[in-house]
């Protein structure tokens, strides 16, 4: 996968479960480049950054029934 590809699915996988995209997390594009040459699919460097900085999953719908 190309570089811009694997920023735009980044984006799209933080977008859907952080709320936030990597400008909003304060990723460079240097930083980018570095992860991205690491070699990590998106969905598993997305779930590294999370745990790194103990984010908050968004929940879609939080009043959905059944949820407490």
């Amino acid at each position: 996968m190309d570089q811009a590809r694997w920023v735009q699915t980044v984006n799209r996988v933080m977008k859907r479960d952080w709320c936030i995209n990597t400008m909003d997390a304060g990723l460079s594009d240097a930083d980018l480049a570095r992860y991205w040459r690491d070699g990590d699919e998106p969905a598993a460097f997305v779930a590294w950054f999370a745990e790194k900085h103990d984010l908050i999953r968004f929940d879609h719908n939080p009043f959905r029934p059944g949820r407490a």
